[in-house]
């Protein structure tokens, strides 16, 4: 397979033949054309002499009506492909009249190509294991190539076999993690000379065949993961799923922003540790994922307004409580009994069913922790001293918190002038939004059970950094 091939937004063109898992007979020959922008496979144009309303419509097309395409199996100069999750998105070529003569063609559209192997979809559970790698996390983990320098030399080894940095087995999922830097040599084209690098990557192992969108799934979990510790926003430069014997490379077109390593920005643990959050990371509820997504995309955003962005951090910080603290309530049966007598003053007066079911709906959150006593809980979760150093004063970077998620929650509303708080703007509130997204990094890095005193140094820079 042809090394331009095997990145996830590799790009190039090539002549392709297509047709539907349960009728290979019909083929569609045309080019498959993978570009920044998206993965398009154009079918071959046809021809018609003389044009009528019969032939503008008996062009060959593999849907019709807009319907979505599940898979596409396929041939190219790399050998098999597939297409997965396909819609027609245009029907190049032209039509004259005067002449009566017509050229027509049909592009569809994919959302992923899977090059080296036939799958029978996304949800097809019929991959063994999986295999991806990240741009920038080598800077990040150990070489696996060592120089040493001699009395009348500079000795430059580099290993046969590739460095394991863990394997780890997971209880619950029964899947097998392992991280592995392999060692690079290549030579240089344009120079007499050779090039050595490591390159680290992650493989996962399932006792059971899943599918490719599962695997996806994790691949964008270990996304957020290394982005949290390495402290920048990584992404995912290959993705290999394998099957037996089989193996393909998986493309498709992703909008990351990747950011520049800065050493002083990642987190520094031991390879124990790292197999220890890692697993605790993949082992993580459903719930907790969702609080994942939006505290990763809001930590790995840069470019978004300042009120967005506090809004975004706002949300994750309290999702995160929520996600990660058992609520007790104080009096259940209290709770119930007061509950009864409201239903039944709502039935004595007659109450309009909308608003009575707004409030009954209502009394199911009373016993729900008020977003500042989980912003103060949160808070509790650090020492004294790191607060201390992050510049966050509890009470008011909690008021502070509050008064303005609520400022910009029911923007529009009509209050009292003498009782509306007044938020922060400008660079108060991009201050306020360093620290939190400072907390909330901690919070996620407490969780994957890093110690406060490895974060201590790194936390205070980010939420000071602009100071």
């Amino acid at each position: 397979m042809a090394d331009k091939h095997i990145r996830l937004n590799a790009k190039f063109s090539a002549v392709s033949a297509f047709w539907k898992p349960n009728a290979s007979d019909v083929v569609y020959t045309g080019t498959l054309k993978i570009d920044n922008r998206c993965i398009r496979f154009t079918t071959a144009p046809e021809y018609s002499r003389p044009i009528s309303a019969t032939t503008l419509s008996s062009a060959k097309r593999l849907i019709e009506g807009g319907q979505r395409i599940p898979v596409l199996h396929g041939f190219t100069e790399d050998g098999l492909c597939t297409l997965c999750q396909l819609v027609e998105v245009k029907q190049p070529g032209l039509t004259h009249f005067g002449l009566g003569q017509s050229i027509v063609a049909t592009t569809y559209q994919a959302s992923v190509c899977v090059n080296g192997m036939h799958l029978g979809g996304l949800n097809d559970k019929c991959i063994n294991s999986a295999r991806y790698s990240f741009c920038g996390l080598s800077e990040w983990l150990p070489e696996a190539t060592s120089e040493s320098w001699e009395k009348d030399c500079i000795v430059l080894k580099v290993p046969f076999t590739e460095n394991e940095v863990f394997a780890i087995g997971l209880l619950g999922s029964r899947i097998l993690v392992s991280l592995r830097v392999f060692p690079e040599l290549t030579s240089i084209k344009s120079e007499v000379g050779r090039l050595s690098r490591s390159v680290p990557y992650i493989k996962i192992e399932s006792p059971e065949a899943e599918s490719l969108d599962w695997y996806h799934d994790i691949g964008n979990r270990l996304e957020n993961f290394f982005s949290l510790l390495s402290g920048t926003s990584l992404a995912l430069e290959t993705m290999f799923v394998y099957r037996g014997e089989e193996d393909g490379s998986i493309i498709e077109k992703r909008h990351n922003k990747v950011e520049r390593f800065n050493p002083f920005d990642c987190v520094r643990c031991t390879p124990s540790q790292l197999a220890n959050s890692i697993a605790i990371w993949l082992s993580e509820s459903q719930e907790f994922r969702s609080v994942e997504n939006l505290a990763l995309g809001v930590v790995r955003k840069g470019e978004l307004f300042i009120e967005t962005r506090f809004l975004s951090l706002a949300q994750a910080l309290e999702g995160f409580h929520r996600a990660t603290t058992q609520t007790v309530v104080a009096d259940k049966a209290e709770s119930r009994r007061v509950r009864r007598m409201i239903t039944a003053l709502l039935k004595t007066e007659n109450v309009n069913a909308d608003l009575a079911k707004r409030i009954c709906d209502s009394m199911s959150h009373v016993n729900d922790p008020s977003f500042a006593s989980r912003l103060t809980e949160l808070c509790g979760r650090f020492s004294d001293s790191l607060l201390s150093g992050m510049k966050i004063e509890p009470t008011l970077f909690v008021r502070n918190v509050v008064d303005t998620r609520n400022f910009y929650t029911h923007a529009g509303s009509k209050t009292d002038a003498r009782r509306r708080s007044i938020p922060l703007s400008g660079t108060d509130l991009f201050f306020l939004n360093q620290k939190m997204r400072a907390l909330l990094r901690g919070l996620l890095l407490l969780h994957l059970m890093i110690p406060e005193e490895q974060l201590s140094e790194l936390l205070v820079r980010d939420a000071t950094r602009w100071r």
